[in-house]
């Protein structure tokens, strides 16, 4: 968070991160953010918040590279004036999860069998 608040200024910090399995060969990170918004009145809190609410809902997945952050949920507490600066905010918390592949020792693919091969008749037996 910032030293002094300041209208118009977004701020956006991981809270939490949990790894968990999803397949053996995939696991899943869920991720918790809180977003909070700095404005001149409740009004212009609620107003800018429910605007980054619609393009989270809209979005559904951020790409992160070659990887994808998946939306989840996204609640909003009410606007309050700061103490210190008096300007005001609103609390979002982004709910997301990201999914990875694990990783895997590549091993040299075989080139060549070779085999025997034995062929019994009745008069072997």
């Amino acid at each position: 968070m910032p030293d002094t608040y300041k209208a118009a200024e977004l701020v956006i910090e991981l809270v939490g991160s949990k790894a968990g399995t999803e397949t053996a060969s995939s696991y899943r990170i869920d991720q918790t953010y809180q977003l909070v918004y700095f404005g001149t009145s409740k009004l212009d809190c609620l107003t800018k918040m429910q605007a980054i609410e619609r393009l989270l809902n809209d979005k559904q997945m951020i790409p992160l590279g070659a990887r994808y952050l998946r939306i989840g949920s996204f609640s909003l507490s009410q606007s309050f004036k700061t103490e210190t600066t008096g300007v005001f905010a609103v609390i979002g918390m982004l709910e997301a999860e990201i999914r990875e592949t694990r990783t895997y020792v590549a091993y040299e693919p075989i080139n060549n069998l070779e085999t025997d091969t034995t062929v019994f008749t009745e008069e072997d037996e």
